[in-house]
Formats: structure tokens, C-alpha cells, sequence
């Protein structure tokens, strides 16, 4: 059975306006890919380092240094994989890989969205065209949303988290598996955790409604029990023979970035949490807040009816990707990330679909509003803060661009000290002292102070003579090249996209 095959009429009843909805979400698509052309995230360009380095025998290497500074090893070898098919340029491998990733995770946004409604008991009331026609509003609501335009083309892998999520949680929505649907859904978990880290929390909640779903399965032992062993090994061989490679190669099996993208010990995370959901996908806040509310009022009926009502409120994928969000929340919380916009990328465009699935069904009559503010209000973010944001990511690219070819030309020695190492590596070629503690997790103590001094030393010891700051590193530094950038940030004032800074290059020599 194919993961598409809910219902045969619901793939029939393709309307005009489901069409022309498909229509301008694929040209809303053509245009950001067109303006995010020339942008590329600099966590991108260390993909980018790490994928060059694998494709000539090197191994998982950054600038020679064999380091686990990479997260995600499955874009890495998609990154390889994709420069074999086109092997004129990395870039443009690369902005292809991030084209077909978009394809794969809207589809799947697509095919997820139309199960939602297009099963028991939502379609005795929704009809197949009706729910074509919502799930071509979902992708539209996805593509519209503010971190979309900033991710989708930047060269980075939470799009296809997110297309993976849609189709993992597509894969174990019927309660009524298929052979195929069971081991597809036991894939899609296998390779979760090498594609984003925090991931591993949807495995394993994809594995035990896999578990439950086998278990209610109507088929012989024996074919459950060859089931059983498949799918153990498609959903933990990928993660198992990553974790042995990484333990005997770095001799260890979590990432650098655990450690070096934590968040300041004065900042709360929950409160950046809350930010940056309420920027993106307020519709979430408000969803979240609404199906809280909803829960109490279900369990204050009997505990028994309640907990019967709240199952059928939403699919088994709709509950795993709930209870996954909370999950990933509570682990940075733990853990003091500091969370990014495209952490949250992965998790929030589905949950809100989820939510909206959820109005469409239950508040038919509230529904068109919260579908229309999410659309509206996504739009005017996207042109307000994403669209100038890109530009200047595209301008600062440049200007990042032009200092590497200027490392090129210092002596074959030389080290350079910096926090965004990705670009400057990639395109120089030359070593990079990593101020951030991705690649160098000897910073990782100092990065966090409010004290430069222990870092400058730290990068002094490390080999560094130059320096990549914004300001002298010490009194009497020599300041070697320099040029304006743009400001690069989640602005609404228009203002800020226009005000400039100085890129500049300071010798740092030897500290004692």
C-alpha cells in the first residue's frame, strides 16, 4: 500500500482552486529560491567543508582536523551525492539538493495534511475535495510562514526534517498498517537522527506506535515476527553505524555543537522559546494554549470519557508530533540551547498543521480566521523581516566572500581566528581558528564571558595571528583589511536592514 492511498476518492477530487492553490505556492517557492540565490548560510558552508572533505578521502574533516562539528551526517552525504550529479561547483550542488529537499518536504506536507481529514470519523463530514483543498492551504501556510524563506534555501536541513516528520507521522496515521506503511514508517525513523540530532525523541515515539500498530496488526505471528526484526533494523541500523563510526573516530558520539551552542547562564530559555514560536507561529501560542484548555475541560467530564475524547481529537501522528514538540522543548530547556530559528523549523510548521487539521474539524466556523491571520500574517512578516533579511544575507555572503579571497593572499602559515568559520574556510581554503567551539571545542569554556581576554589567549596559543573582530582585539593591534556589511538580523524596523557594521581583520600575536 502506498503511503498516499487513504482514500481513492480523495486522490481524484482535485478541484481547479486546489490547483490554483498548488500554483502559487510553486511560484511563492520559484521566488524565494530566485532571491535566496546568492545567500548561504555560513552553518551551511561547514556542510559544505565537511562534504568536500569527504568526497576527496578525507574523512569527516574541517580544514584538515578530523572533528564531529557536523550534526547532521545525512546532508552531508546527500551534499556528496548531489556534487557527483553536478560536479561544475559545491554551490550550485548544493541549492540544487535544497530545491528537490523542498519538493520532498511539501509533498509530504501536502499528503500528510489531506490524512488528517480524510480519515474516521472526520471523513463522514469532510468531503475528498474539501480535504484536497485544505492540505493545498497547508502547504501554502507552510511556504508563507517567516522562517521558510530564511531556511528553505540557505543550504541547512530543517526543511527536510520537516518533510521527513510529515512522512513518518503519514506512515503510522491508519490505525490498520500495511507491510509496506510499517517498514516506510520504520525508515523514516532509522534515518531521523542522523538528519537533525534531537531528532532521536521522534524515533523513539515513532517506534512505539510502529510497536503498537504491529501488534494490533492482522497477520500471521510469523509475518509479524519478520516485521518485528525489519523494522528493528531500518529504524536503528542508520543511527547504530553512524554512532560506532563517530565513537571510534572522535571518540565520542554527541557533536561538539551540543556544548558549544549553549545558551548565556543569565538567559532563560523558555522565554526564547516563547519568542521566537510567537514570531514564527503564533498560531501554535495561541493552539497551544486553546487545546490546554480544551484537555481540562474534557477531563473535568470523567476521567474515562475524557481521556476516550481526547483520543479521537487527534490522529496517532497528530499526538506524536505533540508530545515530540514538548519533548525537544524540554530537552533545550534542560540542556540551556540556545534554541535557533530553524531548531524549531523542524517541529512547527506540522504542529501547526495539526492545529489547524484540529479548527477544521471540531471549529469549522473559527477556522477560515485562524487559517487566514496564520497566511496574512506569515506574508507580512516575510516581506517586513525575512525578504530584507535574505538581501542582506545575500550582501553579507559577499563581503564574506571578498575577506577570504583576502586571507588567500597572507602567508601560507597564516591562521585566522573567527566565530563564523564556515565560508571564510570553505572559500580560503586556509586554517581557521574556531572561536565558536564547533570544530575547536577548546573555546567552548570561554565563549560565554563577558571577558574576551581568555578567548584571544586561547586563539593566541592555538596558532591564531589574525583575528576576525568588529573592534581591536588588544591595543595595538594592526588592523589588515576591512569593509562595510550589512546588518543581519529578525528586524521589523526597517532601519535596521539598512544600517551597516565593519568586517574587519586585526593581527593577534602571540599572547603569554
Amino acid at each position: 500500500m502506498s503511503l498516499t492511498r487513504e482514500n481513492p476518492s480523495t486522490r481524484a477530487a482535485m478541484t481547479p482552486l486546489t490547483w490554483l492553490v498548488l500554483g502559487v505556492c510553486a511560484a511563492w517557492c520559484v521566488l524565494w529560491f530566485v532571491h535566496a540565490c546568492g545567500y548561504w548560510e555560513d552553518d551551511a558552508f561547514i556542510h559544505l567543508e565537511f562534504a568536500r572533505s569527504v568526497a576527496e578521502g578525507r574523512g569527516f574533516s574541517f580544514n584538515g582536523r578530523v572533528v564531529y562539528g557536523d550534526t547532521s551526517p545525512l546532508w552531508v552525504f546527500l551534499l556528496v551525492g548531489f556534487h557527483k550529479i553536478l560536479p561544475a561547483s559545491w554551490m550550485t550542488a548544493g541549492k540544487a539538493l535544497t530545491a528537490v529537499a523542498a519538493v520532498f518536504a511539501l509533498t509530504g506536507v501536502f499528503f500528510f495534511s489531506r490524512s488528517l481529514l480524510s480519515r474516521e470519523p472526520a471523513r463522514r463530514t469532510i468531503t475528498p475535495q474539501r480535504a484536497n483543498l485544505f492540505a493545498a492551504l497547508m502547504v501554502l501556510f507552510v511556504a508563507t510562514t517567516p522562517y521558510f524563506g530564511y531556511w528553505a534555501f540557505s543550504g541547512m536541513e530543517a526543511l527536510t526534517g520537516a518533510g521527513l516528520v510529515c512522512w513518518g507521522a503519514l506512515a503510522v496515521g491508519p490505525k490498520e498498517l500495511s507491510p509496506q506503511r510499517f517498514l516506510l514508517g520504520a525508515l523514516a525513523a532509522g534515518i531521523a537522527p542522523i538528519l537533525r540530532p534531537e531528532m532521536s525523541f521522534f524515533t523513539v515515539l515513532l517506534g512505539l506506535v510502529l510497536l503498537h500498530r504491529l501488534y494490533k496488526m492482522h497477520a500471521p505471528v510469523a509475518r509479524k515476527a519478520m516485521l518485528l526484526i525489519a523494522g528493528l533494523v531500518l529504524a536503528t541500523a542508520p543511527a547504530v553505524a553512524w554512532a560506532r563510526y563517530a565513537l571510534h573516530t572522535f571518540g565520542m558520539i554527541v557533536p561538539n555543537t551540543n556544548a558549544a551552542k549553549r545558551a548565556a547562564p543569565a538567559e532563560s530559555v523558555p522565554a526564547r522559546l516563547l519568542n521566537i514560536y510567537t514570531l514564527g507561529y503564533p498560531l501554535i501560542v495561541i493552539g497551544a494554549l486553546l487545546l490546554a484548555a480544551w484537555t481540562l475541560w474534557y477531563f473535568t467530564r470523567g476521567r474515562r470519557a475524557g481521556a476516550a475524547s481526547l483520543a479521537n481529537l487527534l490522529p496517532a501522528g497528530g499526538w506524536l508530533l505533540l508530545v515530540w514538540t514538548c519533548l525537544t522543548c524540554v530537552f533545550y530547556i534542560a540542556d540551556h540551547t540556545y534554541v535557533q530559528t530553524r531548531y524549531i523549523f523542524v517541529t512547527a510548521p506540522v504542529l501547526s498543521i495539526v492545529l489547524l487539521a484540529l479548527a477544521a474539524q471540531r471549529v469549522p466556523k473559527y477556522y477560515p480566521y485562524l487559517l487566514g491571520f496564520g497566511i496574512l500574517y506569515g506574508t507580512a512578516m516575510g516581506f517586513l523581516a525575512t525578504w530584507p533579511l535574505v538581501h542582506n544575507k545575500v550582501l553579507m555572503d559577499e563581503t564574506t566572500a571578498h575577506l577570504a579571497a583576502f586571507v588567500k593572499t597572507l602567508p601560507a602559515d597564516a591562521q585566522v581566528a573567527d566565530y563564523s568559520i564556515g565560508e571564510i574556510a570553505f572559500l580560503s581554503q586556509r586554517t581557521i581558528v574556531d572561536t565558536g567551539g564547533i570544530t575547536r571545542p577548546g573555546a567552548i569554556p570561554y565563549i560565554l564571558t563577558s571577558n574576551e581576554k581568555p578567548l584571544l589567549t586561547w586563539a593566541s596559543h592555538e596558532g591564531a595571528n589574525y583575528i576576525v573582530m568588529d573592534h581591536p582585539p588588544f591595543p595595538g593591534a594592526v588592523l589588515v583589511w576591512q569593509e562595510p556589511g550589512p546588518n543581519v538580523g529578525w528586524y521589523l524596523n526597517p532601519k535596521k536592514h539598512k544600517e551597516m557594521f565593519l568586517l574587519q581583520l586585526w593581527t593577534l600575536p602571540k599572547q603569554p
